[in-house]
């Protein structure tokens, strides 16, 4: 989702200024959800190592520890995540071990911190994004999420604006719906 840093929310939707488009960063979009009574794991992001124990030690284990860079989209494919972390040592090598890695993948990454979160019970992933493509303007996607949508890229794209029953279409319509049904 492209969203700029004067951004207005209204009606539910998001009005991005066009002179100022970027990603949103996760804990950016946790905000938003939160912001529209959505629920989002605890989170908080760490600048070094030790703000990252502070944090999990207040979260609790286990975590989950994701780069924050805009130049990383696909954190996992930039070593930029560690999962199941469970203990303050642990912690502090995974935040090495991202740094480390995500910087010899994408050498030109601005690392603006770690998010340290609770690490979720398994489940089914999905995806919800929304951006301004150039040619058809504001667009969403759905689908599986997690390493499945880069695996099997089983997603729906609709042009905005839709309505609830668009809504239950695109869900309807991916391979995977067997496992949301």
């Amino acid at each position: 989702m492209t969203i700029g840093e004067r951004t207005e929310i209204y009606g539910g939707a998001v009005k991005p200024e066009p002179s100022d488009r970027r990603l949103l960063s996760e804990s950016e979009g946790y905000e938003l959800l939160a912001k529209r009574g959505i629920p989002v794991p605890d989170h908080a992001v760490a600048r070094d190592a030790n703000e990252a124990v502070s944090a999990a030690k207040s979260i609790g284990f286990p975590v989950v520890m994701k780069v924050v860079s805009p130049q990383v989209v696909h954190k996992s494919d930039a070593g930029g995540v560690v999962v199941g972390v469970r203990s303050e040592q642990e912690v502090i090598a995974a935040f090495d071990q991202i740094a480390r890695s995500v910087k010899t993948r994408i050498p030109e990454a601005d690392i603006t911190g770690i998010i340290v979160e609770k690490m979720m019970p398994p489940g089914l992933e999905l995806i919800i994004g929304g951006k301004t493509d150039p040619s058809f303007g504001k667009v969403v996607t759905f689908g599986l999420g997690g390493e499945l949508v880069e695996l099997i890229k089983d997603v729906s794209i609709r042009v905005l604006p839709i309505d609830a029953n668009e809504i239950q279409s695109m869900m309807t319509e991916i391979k995977g719906y067997a496992l949301i049904k």
